[in-house]
């Protein structure tokens, strides 16, 4: 209550001095000029930043990565082949399996030695962590493409990574795992409800732009940063409808063993203004995050540095103007 209170008496004197000031500059159009013009030319500077990057860096059990632009080479360690039956599954055989990993009866299971998978552009993977610490690694098929169209991609000289299979590592294998980079279109976690297996856990994000009169060369300045939390689903967004968008990042084995989950950290690319992050929470509408020119303002040392120095600047002119009226009603009286 005292913080509210004191929040107001603080906004009463700057407006009270505001009003004093423009009463001390009234009939001067060159102060009348600075007071209104500075503001006005500090709002449209800082409303077009020249570049936006979103970073984000979170621990989920689930995301999906479209891949685009060149092929992803991942280094997997010893893994599961689950191959899709189709339509010569055993659902008998699948009703009575109550081990772990991949049901016999829906897929044909193959062992797969340490390999370098090249993952060419317009292929879906679904990642997802197990409470085993295992990994899935589950080929999505792409709507409305042929079976026969989709990108070829070898697992072996005998195997073929189909669209609906899987991809099961175990997790001391997981833990083996450096980085898989990634180039292409990113979600993040899934909308949470009952029964969701892929939500996010954690994380945080980072805008970071390049402000006016920043050169090419200069770090980016973060303007505005947030947290993460657990049933989360992030995604970017294009301007266009269903655009994708081009991030670029890495998914990682998380470090600490009594903890679920995967790391991924990815971002968009600096010269790109046409991308954002979307974030779903449960129970809320999808919010878009957008910094506002406040938010650039606020972050910027040289503007707070410019702007204790203008503060300083007009409560001198203030001072001024206020000592010559006092000395023009002595004259008077």
């Amino acid at each position: 209550m005292s913080g509210e209170t004191h929040d107001g008496v603080s906004a009463r004197q700057t407006l009270r001095r505001a009003a004093n000031l423009f009463r001390a500059a009234r009939g001067n159009w060159k102060y009348m000029l600075i007071l209104i013009g500075t503001p006005v030319l500090i709002i449209l500077l800082y409303s077009l930043p020249r570049g936006q990057s979103y970073v984000v860096e979170a621990r989920t059990l689930g995301a999906r990565v479209t891949f685009l632009g060149p092929d992803a080479l991942w280094k997997l360690p010893k893994a599961t082949y689950c191959q899709t039956r189709g339509e010569n599954r055993d659902l008998r055989t699948a009703a009575k399996f109550q081990g772990e990993g991949c049901n016999p009866g829906l897929f044909e299971i193959h062992t797969l030695p340490d390999a370098e998978i090249r993952i060419p552009s317009g292929v879906p993977i679904l990642i997802r962590s197990e409470p085993d610490g295992s990994m899935l690694l589950r080929r999505l098929a792409v709507p409305d493409e042929a079976p026969k169209a989709a990108p070829a991609l070898r697992l072996s000289d005998a195997l073929t990574w189909t669209p609906n299979s899987l991809l099961r590592i175990d997790a001391e294998g997981w833990m083996q795992v450096t980085l898989l980079e990634f180039v292409g279109d990113v979600v993040v976690g899934e909308e949470a409800g009952s029964g969701s297996n892929s939500y996010l856990i954690e994380g945080r994000y980072d805008v970071r732009e390049r402000l006016l009169w920043r050169s090419d060369s200069a770090e980016p300045t973060t303007v505005f940063e947030g947290t993460l939390y657990r049933g989360d689903r992030v995604a970017f967004y294009g301007d266009e409808e269903d655009a994708e968008v081009l991030l670029t990042g890495f998914i990682a084995p998380y470090l600490e063993d009594d903890r679920r989950g995967f790391g991924i950290v990815l971002s968009n690319g600096l010269d790109r203004t046409d991308s954002q992050l979307g974030i779903k929470s449960f129970g809320a509408r999808e919010v878009l995050v957008s910094p506002s020119w406040t938010d650039r303002a606020l972050r910027d040392p040289l503007l707070l540095a410019l702007t204790a120095i203008l503060g300083f600047a007009v409560t001198s002119l203030t001072f001024a103007v206020e000592v010559r009226r006092l000395a023009a009603l002595r004259d008077r009286s």
